[in-house]
């Protein structure tokens, strides 16, 4: 085996790794969403046979505990969490676009071939960088604001 053999396959180890740890953290983490829907569901089964009349329960439905236990599942300080995340995101992906322009700025007009190519593939990792992260970053300015117009975000 080659050299380049050995770093692809190698790359591909690392990539496959982190893909199916990815998987398997997305897989637990919608596991215990569904074990706190559950466990909501059993609150509300509990408390629905608690009260005898529609009046009780419109009284306590009332109270700030109620609030509390009818909130949806998606607070927002989730969502802005959430938001931020999407902008951290988009600004490491500039600055990864910024790093490719600048490695395929270094190339003289007469040089090899092959280097003539690496500069074209930073150019063009760079333009999807940068389209990436400035769709990912528009996204979550129009996320944020629709979020403040509906009142799912604070002010």
């Amino acid at each position: 085996m080659t050299e380049d053999a050995v770093l692809i396959l190698g790359l591909a180890l690392v990539a496959s790794t982190a893909l199916i740890a990815l998987a398997l953290g997305n897989w637990h983490r919608g596991r215990l969403a569904e074990l706190a829907l559950r466990e909501r569901e059993r609150t509300l089964l509990r408390l629905t046979e608690r009260f005898g009349t529609a009046d009780e329960f419109v009284e306590f439905a009332r109270s700030p505990e109620a609030e509390a236990l009818f909130a949806t599942m998606d607070s927002p300080t989730a969502i802005a969490r959430r938001l931020l995340a999407m902008v951290g995101v988009a600004i490491v992906l500039l600055a990864l676009a910024i790093g490719f322009w600048v490695t395929s700025l270094g190339v003289p007009g007469d040089a090899d071939i092959d280097l003539v190519r690496e500069a074209d593939w930073a150019r063009w990792w760079a333009v999807l960088s940068a389209a990436s992260g400035a769709g990912l970053l528009a996204a979550s300015a129009v996320c944020a604001r629709l979020g403040r117009r509906w009142g799912v975000l604070g002010g």
